[in-house]
């Protein structure tokens, strides 16, 4: 398993981004969630976890195949080698059953929120990360841990509105865009999460997808006036898209 502790994955945004449920003001109209997705499970089993899986990232460089329990040969889905936004496909591991060539659990970028699936270990490359996000929407204020070493960042943030609230769960970092642009509504980085809004299941033409980014809007910065992303400083989300990895573990709560 290689073990690293910061990297960068940036790529240029599409001509429309589209990352999910974030915008300019809080005043567009809701588009009713759809109906949930068969959650993949494994409440019907019980293997023996063989090892930690704090900040364990699985990554593939090809499509992969996701199953609803362990030891079954006829994939749930599929999933791209690559997102929608270009980015490597990453995912955070919940947990690991048997050796090498055993199963994993991994938490799935898709509705319902927090659903989970299984692939194989071989179909994958571990890696890891010291550092998680935790987003407090009570106190609007997103802290950077690096495992023993502490709080590396913490800052006032924006957060969703009521009528499109930000998703409380347990996420992780999917995408990490480059706006090209520090005035747009996004300011120059956007960091897709694996959280969808669970009042809007399209917005700008995405999905509903939530992410941390920067704003042209600095003074919304501590309100609750998005449709459900994260907004932060400009200099603080270039700082995270340089120290925060793929597949970084994000709390909201």
């Amino acid at each position: 398993m290689r073990t690293h502790r910061t990297f960068t994955i940036a790529l240029l945004l599409a001509p429309t981004l589209a990352l999910g449920a974030c915008g300019g003001s809080s005043d567009a109209s809701e588009t009713p969630a759809p109906e949930p997705l068969t959650t993949t499970t494994a409440d019907q089993l019980e293997p023996a976890v063989v090892e930690p899986v704090d900040g364990i990232v699985a990554g593939t460089d090809t499509d992969l195949a996701v199953y609803g329990a362990i030891g079954d040969t006829t994939p749930a889905q599929m999933l791209p080698a690559r997102t929608e936004f270009g980015s490597r496909r990453v995912l955070r591991v919940v947990g690991r059953y048997g050796t090498d060539d055993g199963w994993l659990e991994v938490l799935l970028p898709v509705r319902p929120n927090g659903s989970r699936g299984f692939v194989r270990a071989a179909d994958v490359t571990l890696e890891s990360t010291n550092l998680t996000v935790d987003i407090d929407l009570a106190t609007k204020v997103l802290r950077v841990s690096d495992g023993d070493n502490g709080v590396l960042v913490e800052t006032p943030i924006a957060i969703g509105s009521a009528e499109n609230p930000t998703p409380t769960g347990d996420f992780y970092l999917t995408d990490i865009l480059i706006t090209g642009d520090e005035d747009s509504a996004y300011g120059p980085y956007a960091l897709g999460l694996s959280a969808h809004s669970e009042t809007l299941s399209e917005f700008g033409g995405g999905d509903g997808q939530i992410g941390i980014h920067g704003t042209n809007q600095p003074s919304s910065i501590g309100r609750a006036v998005s449709h459900g992303c994260v907004r932060v400083s400009n200099d603080i989300v270039t700082a995270l898209a340089n120290t925060v990895p793929l597949g970084t573990p994000v709390v909201i709560h």
